[in-house]
């Protein structure tokens, strides 16, 4: 990323970027969007179902001090701290194609054009697909 930024920045192109911070991200992984691209994928039935028993009938509960509360099924979203929130992410976002040099890192996500002239129009606005996260 640095390199083509840096590269046509040495040629004398113009480089704009717009970066994107899915904001809670992790929080906003729709199960079924996952398993979907997943089953459409081939990807094996075992490893499907080892995902589906990970993340169903998932609880959790909060302590304050001494105060515990009852324990609470949680719905969507995915654990952290394991590696199958950023991959559950990163297949859910997978199609995210604005059109123009895209680069992603978990929840980040880094678009670029190269612009040979400084009035040039940006082609980011022409995505050929729309993503909504909330789907």
């Amino acid at each position: 990323m640095l390199h083509t930024w840096q590269s046509s920045l040495d040629n004398g192109h113009s480089v704009r970027l717009l970066c994107v911070d899915f904001s809670k991200a992790f929080d906003r992984v729709n199960h079924n969007i996952p398993f979907q691209k997943l089953l459409d994928s081939n990807v094996p039935q075992c490893i499907l179902r080892w995902l589906f028993s990970y993340l169903s009938l998932r609880q959790q509960t909060t302590r304050v001090k001494r105060k515990t509360s009852s324990w609470q099924y949680l719905s969507g979203s995915m654990p952290q701290g394991f590696l199958v929130g950023p991959l559950a992410f990163l297949v859910q976002i997978d199609d995210l194609t604005p059109g123009c040099l895209t680069h992603k890192y978990v929840e980040d996500t880094a678009m670029t054009e190269i612009l040979t002239s400084v009035t040039s129009a940006s082609q980011m606005q022409f995505s050929s697909h729309t993503h909504q996260l909330d789907s």
